[in-house]
């Protein structure tokens, strides 16, 4: 049981971790490979994690044409 409680632990960290990364690529941010490097080099320091979480939601999702 302590080996499961383990693993559902590393999984939450992980998902954390890459929380930037997956907002980046969800709204489909210009930089997002950029944002996903940064977060994996950089992530385990708390200032690398916030640059990337800032990169994340400063930039604007891509334009959309109208619909017709």
């Amino acid at each position: 049981m302590d080996s499961l409680f383990t693993v559902l632990l590393a999984v939450v960290f992980a998902v954390i971790y890459l929380l930037p990364s997956y907002m980046a690529f969800a709204r489909g941010a210009k930089d997002r490979w950029l944002i996903l490097i940064i977060n994996v080099a950089f992530g385990a320091s708390l200032i690398g994690w916030g640059i990337a979480l800032y990169m994340a939601t400063r930039t604007p999702k891509r334009a959309q044409p109208p619909a017709q």
